[in-house]
């Protein structure tokens, strides 16, 4: 309970008990018919006073609630994935490495390794490919309550869908996962791979995330998922 609720409801108690104590005080004769109009009238104040608590209350929680969603997305399928890139980057770097566009992997700095000759280790490969898929589906699940913009999480996917490499392990993983998630995932590939030679830039992702959020086989995907959840 906050401090601006502890004080409404200390100074509504105060009140009831002073009038119940003006109410003895003044007419001993007639106390409960006294009292009796007196807790009607406090009950016409309460029930809308209790009705707005109530509701700040839940707002309140709410957010909290929204929050910690946010902030538990944001560390698993985001912070938590760039960092199992760090630590496997050794295991499958070719998969690592098509998660991102070279015109990225140049803004940020220069590859620490040149690609592979070796097949990538197949356990790592799938476990960071399942990172990524289930980073999907947690989006999926938990759009109604992250407060990150779903254009956020898309611009993040996009990189990841682009990859040929990912799209191939997809084949081999996607009966893992929900209806919903499988229809986003392939529509992802299908949209970054159609748009390849256009992402030149972090403003052709946004635009493509945003072409995405606005069609129709998006829309219609999170209308069917919105449907399982409410």
């Amino acid at each position: 309970m906050d401090k601006n609720t502890f004080i409404v409801l200390f100074s509504l108690i105060f009140i009831m008990v002073y009038i119940v104590y003006v109410v003895k005080s003044t007419n001993k004769d007639n106390l409960t018919s006294n009292f009796t109009e007196k807790i009607l009238l406090l009950s016409s104040i309460f029930v809308p006073i209790g009705i707005y608590l109530t509701y700040t209350i839940f707002s309140r929680q709410m957010l909290e609630l929204r929050i910690n969603a946010t902030f538990r997305g944001i560390d698993r399928g985001w912070l938590g994935i760039n960092k199992q890139f760090i630590e496997y980057s050794d295991q499958c770097p070719n998969l690592i490495d098509s998660l991102s566009y070279d015109w990225q992997i140049n803004d940020l700095g220069k590859k620490r390794y040149k690609l592979s000759q070796e097949e990538d280790d197949w356990v790592a490969t799938n476990y960071i490919s399942n990172c990524i898929f289930q980073s999907m589906e947690d989006f999926m699940i938990s759009a109604a309550l992250d407060e990150t913009s779903p254009e956020v999480w898309i611009s993040n996917f996009i990189p990841w869908a682009n990859s040929k490499i990912l799209a191939k392990h997809w084949l081999v993983l996607k009966s893992n996962y929900a209806p919903r998630t499988i229809e986003l995932a392939e529509y992802l590939f299908a949209m970054t791979s159609k748009n390849r030679n256009h992402i030149k830039n972090a403003s052709d992702v946004d635009k493509l995330a945003q072409d995405i959020l606005k069609s129709d086989v998006f829309l219609d995907i999170m209308q069917k998922q919105n449907r399982i959840l409410y």
